[in-house]
């Protein structure tokens, strides 16, 4: 990796300036043992190849065919790492950060951890100089521009919290705008690429899911007056728009943002992805979102999986309600069903506990036969039928295994 970070020095040399307005997103480059270099986006990476999408055209190459790659991928994830490793709310640790993104080429990021910085420390300098900001010791505070207009940090902190004029935050997978104060506002956007990473480790390696050119629509809204009114509850994933939408007027409900996040991710990779046509049914859909609400974790802007995390209150609500849902009800729910009032919560919580059972339970029986039936669905094939088929058993025989496992985890 320390070769690649190299290669990547060598061809990414943004000014720290930029980082106030970004630009167009440098092209991955593959080299192969033939001297052809290649150049487009890598859409998929791991230990035997490199799909890399040039135009509208996939290629795939396998590893012996290469010498060397440069993407964006490796980059975004030698800064994830350092962030993840970074345990103290230290403005000029942040401010390194950024400065090490820039190196690499992520002017997106290298902009929200300088933002991160001035956050912790409004008057660290090193962070408001690569955001080419300027000292007015005569206003005493921090000038800069934005677009056509120059502004004072204290107008724009102020300006913030209107939603039409707030914080317009990027990474290499996320677009957010938000009305959040400016600390709140960078950790939620990474944690949106703390949760991509998860996801894209444990479930797009096993659908060989490709991952998104253009970064996922976010929205954070600090006041419920700018919440869109036809939304139902406090957050929503569109799929028509592809944004996903939450009221934080009460506080950002982490749990939540990770919930709508997953339905979005698994859209985008499952559905609307060039080619898809992904059959990922309600129950799967709501129980994958609600996995990782459960085994998301960490600080302030570093969420991580926990594999060993568990929703104990869905697994009590489940074991100890009067009356269940048949498992084969389940299977067949639509999305309709879940938003009815009617019983809500025990949807969600035996929708959540059925998926966690399929991963983890009796030290992973069900797994592996679980990431079949995902690259079924992955295929269109995701009927209740096919999930049979992936596990080999009929559905009430899980059912009572499953039964058993949650209410172990309930007492």
């Amino acid at each position: 990796m320390f070769t690649q970070i190299l290669a990547i020095l060598a061809l990414a040399q943004p000014a720290l300036a930029s980082l106030l307005t970004g630009g167009d997103r440098p092209p991955d480059q593959v080299v192969l043992v033939d001297g052809t270099r290649l150049e487009g986006r890598v859409v998929l990476e791991d230990e035997a190849r490199i799909v890399l999408r040039i135009g509208s055209r996939d290629r795939v190459l396998d590893r012996a065919q290469i010498q060397s790659s440069v993407s964006r991928l490796g980059a975004w994830r030698e800064a994830l790492e350092r962030w993840r490793g970074l345990d103290a709310e230290n403005a000029t640790k942040i401010a390194d950060i950024a400065a090490f993104a820039t190196r690499l080429g992520l002017v997106e990021e290298a902009r929200v951890f300088a933002l991160r910085a001035i956050a912790v420390d409004p008057e660290h300098r090193a962070a408001r100089e690569m955001l080419g900001h300027e000292r007015k010791e005569k206003d005493k505070d921090w000038t800069f521009r934005e677009g056509t207009r120059r502004w004072t940090w204290k107008e724009r902190v102020g300006k913030s919290k209107e939603f039409r004029n707030g914080w317009e935050l990027e990474t290499t997978h996320w677009s957010l705008r938000t009305n959040l104060p400016l600390l709140e506002a960078t950790n939620a956007i990474l944690e949106l690429e703390g949760l991509y990473a998860a996801y894209f480790d444990l479930i797009a390696p096993e659908v060989g899911a490709y991952h998104v050119e253009a970064p996922l629509a976010a929205r954070i809204h600090a006041d419920s007056a700018s919440f869109p009114e036809i939304a139902a509850g406090r957050g929503f994933y569109d799929r028509a728009g592809n944004v996903l939408a939450v009221n934080a007027e009460a506080g950002l409900d982490r749990g939540l943002l990770v919930h709508e996040a997953i339905h979005q991710l698994l859209a985008a990779t499952a559905v609307l992805t060039r080619g898809g046509r992904g059959a990922i049914s309600p129950w799967l859909d709501e129980g994958l979102a609600d996995y990782f609400r459960a085994t998301m974790g960490g600080s302030p802007g570093r969420l991580g999986y926990d594999a060993n995390a568990i929703d104990a209150r869905s697994m009590r609500m489940q074991a100890h309600s009067k009356e269940t849902y048949k498992l084969s009800r389940i299977l067949t729910f639509d999305s309709g069903d879940y938003i009815s009032t009617s019983r809500q919560d025990l949807k969600y919580a035996q929708s959540y506990t059925f998926v966690h059972f399929l991963i983890a339970a009796d030290d992973g029986r069900y797994r592996a036969r679980f990431f079949d039936f995902l690259r079924s669905a992955w295929k269109g094939q995701g009927s209740s039928t096919d999930l049979e088929a992936a596990l080999g058993s009929k559905i009430d025989a899980v059912e009572k295994g499953w039964i058993a496992w949650v209410r172990d985890r309930a007492r």
